[in-house]
């Protein structure tokens, strides 16, 4: 019996449908949703393992569950690809491309924010004080010393944070709402 890419693909994923993001590894391409890289350890390949860790923290205290989600290997991957074809929020809210700079400059400025306020970085910090610092960063207009923009920061990585646990139709699942898009999504989103 022959399938076509479409079946094939429908039935790695078990009928259902999920965020698939292709990886070079080895010579080859493996298709895994954010969840299995960051479960699976995929290197890097333009955050540090430092800045990783970083969105990380943050994106779990605003969405928990994000870190194991793949949040930064999402980021990561996306990071990579033609401003053109990203699917980071922040090509939407006119960050000009390349998005590494942006992100970087975020992580950056959370971590020097936490050290001024906590004299602590972001992964030494208690509950109350991330939430205090994640209070900080959400108000518009919280800028850093260098001009750098962390409310922007603190909306587009809470909006990617959401788009990797809950932008798919398994996420709406997890929700109890039907998925009723009048055309299913692409990059891997559909079976």
């Amino acid at each position: 019996m022959t399938i076509n890419r479409r079946e094939f693909i429908k039935r790695g994923m078990g009928g259902g449908a999920s965020l698939l993001l292709a990886y070079e590894i080895g010579g080859g391409s493996l298709l895994l949703t954010p969840r299995q890289a960051h479960a699976q350890d995929i290197p890097l390949r333009q955050l540090t393992a430092d800045e990783a860790g970083a969105l990380e923290t943050l994106a779990d205290a605003l969405l928990p569950g994000a870190a194991k989600a793949g949040v930064a290997q999402f980021i990561d991957h996306q990071l990579g690809e033609d401003p053109g074809d990203c699917l980071l929020i922040a090509k939407y809210f006119q960050v000009p491309p390349p998005y590494l700079p942006f992100y970087r400059q975020g992580v950056q400025g959370c971590e020097a924010l936490a050290q001024q306020q906590f004299e602590t970085g972001l992964a030494g910090l208690d509950e109350t004080q991330m939430t205090q610092l994640l209070q900080t960063i959400g108000k518009p207009g919280t800028h850093t010393p260098e001009g750098h923009d962390l409310s922007l920061f603190y909306l587009c990585l809470r909006s990617d944070a959401v788009d990797v646990v809950y932008g798919t139709p398994e996420g709406f699942e997890k929700l109890n709402i039907p998925y009723m898009a009048h055309i299913m999504p692409p990059e891997g989103w559909n079976g």
